[in-house]
């Protein structure tokens, strides 16, 4: 059997006017007890001159780490959106497993070792561990995102798994974006994935769910229960932009329909998801 220390992951790292936050990011992603096989780092044309920081903080991983391949590719022009980077990351990846690790983002030494146990099953597409949440200065928010993502108390993040994709999206995926944000998620390298990325790149709100959704028809999902991701949440996280704000109910709605149309979800599933939409509408103020 293949143990999850042999296989090779490509850790993508998108940055746009992160400058104050790449060192500790780059210093988290290299430092993992899990080795990784190479490094990708994007800038998508930040104005804060976050470019420099990278190149000093590329010279210096080299001297420290001779053997990781690293790779830093700049925009030009801003691509508009982030999804957009990850699908160039994806292409641009070497290894059979890939981590985008948001620059603003941070993870604690185990993380990849503990997610890439996920794989240990060869059916698993996503393996993915708990988050805690920090904010714009580091501060702890909450230790465990995990009562955040499931307001119904169903208990589904008691303990770590391994399961069916289709009967995550049953449970729990269909209500809500229940993977709080793509940092905390290693990916087997696919074809496939690069085609649905591809396809989430439409979506202005919601296309890391639609990502999650897709992968999962044919696959499985690996969750640790461990907080092992940081996830930083910035105070203008939550948009007040009108526009955006109807975007991301219409794209939830959408999302929402399509689930019904494909899956056969019982009664208790579909209150949740129009419960759930309900507590968005009121939340962006739309009637």
């Amino acid at each position: 059997m293949t143990t999850s220390q042999n296989k090779k992951v490509s850790v993508i790292v998108p940055n746009f006017n992160y400058k104050k936050y790449i060192k500790k990011r780059l210093a988290s992603i290299v430092t993992q007890s899990y080795p990784i096989y190479e490094l990708i780092i994007l800038d998508d044309a930040s104005t804060d001159g976050a470019d420099s920081v990278i190149e000093e903080e590329i010279k210096n991983i080299k001297e420290k780490y001779p053997k990781l391949k690293v790779r830093f590719e700049k925009n030009k022009e801003n691509s508009g959106k982030a999804i957009k980077q990850w699908v160039k990351g994806v292409k641009l990846a070497k290894g059979d497993y890939v981590w985008i690790a948001e620059t603003d983002d941070l993870s604690k030494k185990n993380f990849l070792k503990n997610a890439m146990k996920g794989f240990e099953d060869k059916d698993v597409v996503i393996s993915y561990t708990e988050s805690s949440a920090i904010n714009g200065y580091g501060m702890m928010l909450t230790p465990n995102m995990r009562f955040s993502r499931d307001k119904e108390r169903t208990g589904h993040y008691k303990r770590s798994y391994t399961k069916n994709g289709e009967d995550e999206i049953k449970e729990i995926l269909a209500i809500r974006c229940s993977i709080p944000n793509v940092s905390a998620v290693v990916f087997k390298k696919s074809d496939r994935l690069l085609k649905i990325m591809e396809k989430a790149a439409g979506f202005t709100q919601v296309g890391d769910w639609y990502i999650y959704l897709e992968l999962l028809e044919k696959g499985k999902i690996a969750y640790c229960k461990k907080p092992l991701n940081i996830f930083r949440v910035h105070k203008g996280s939550v948009t007040h932009n009108s526009h955006k704000n109807r975007a991301h109910f219409d794209e939830i709605k959408s999302i929402h329909r399509m689930l019904q149309d494909k899956y056969d979800l019982n009664e208790k599933t579909v209150m949740y998801m129009n419960d759930e939409l309900n507590r968005v509408s009121m939340k962006h103020g739309i009637m």
